[in-house]
């Protein structure tokens, strides 16, 4: 399971709901409120295999610390509550307490449910596809 995957592509709305029921069961502190900066994207040439850098992109950093648990929270654009979100999941995923099989629970129901929602747009995708050897009959 890709943690940050699902908290990246999840729905927002059930993240936060998520991690405001957590609220209630943890002292939360927000170590480093949500800033917005910007950082630089690498990537690879296809053709020399060199790296360089495509450019900047936005991105929104949150660091909190539950239980002398520290957890960061990155994303890109102007995201404040998903960065905190990230962070929170960051830090309870540390502790390993009570709460972990809810917790991991949540994360692999919302897998699923990007999965779906990828399947259901590649259907959408593949049904607009053309199919030449068909064309080729007529």
């Amino acid at each position: 399971m890709n943690t940050d995957y699902i908290l990246i592509e999840g729905d927002l709305n059930r993240i936060k709901n998520f991690v405001e029921s957590l609220e209630d069961k943890y002292d939360i502190q927000i170590t480093k409120d949500p800033v917005i900066g910007l950082t630089m994207v690498r990537a690879n040439d296809s053709v020399e295999f060199q790296e360089f850098y495509l450019g900047e992109v936005l991105i929104t950093e949150t660091e909190v610390s539950i239980n002398n648990k520290m957890g960061s929270g990155i994303c890109i654009g102007d995201s404040p509550i998903r960065s905190y979100c990230q962070a929170v999941f960051d830090a309870v995923l540390q502790l390993k307490d009570e709460n972990y099989e809810e917790i991991t629970s949540f994360l692999a129901k919302e897998e699923n449910l990007i999965h779906d929602k990828e399947k259901e747009e590649n259907y959408e995708i593949q049904k607009t596809k053309v199919n030449f050897k068909l064309m080729e009959q007529n």
